[in-house]
């Protein structure tokens, strides 16, 4: 098996404008990369149970429409 051959090291990131550039780059990557538009929903639920509850029908419903599909 043939081995790796690294020329070099990337350097780092050292500053804040540096690290939001890198993150700016890769979340365009992503959005590439993306076959549907990303869902813009926020959720608040007041107890923990509220919130299994609600995770538990949306994963229901979303099963249900790929069978449909």
């Amino acid at each position: 098996m043939n081995a790796i051959k690294t020329v070099g090291k990337r350097k780092p990131p050292q500053t804040p404008a540096e690290f939001h550039a890198l993150g700016a780059t890769l979340d365009a990557e992503i959005e590439s990369l993306r076959s549907s538009p990303r869902e813009r929903f926020i959720f608040k639920a007041r107890t923990w149970d509220e919130l299994e509850r609600f995770q538990a029908q949306r994963l229901l419903a979303r099963q249900r429409a790929a069978r449909q599909r």
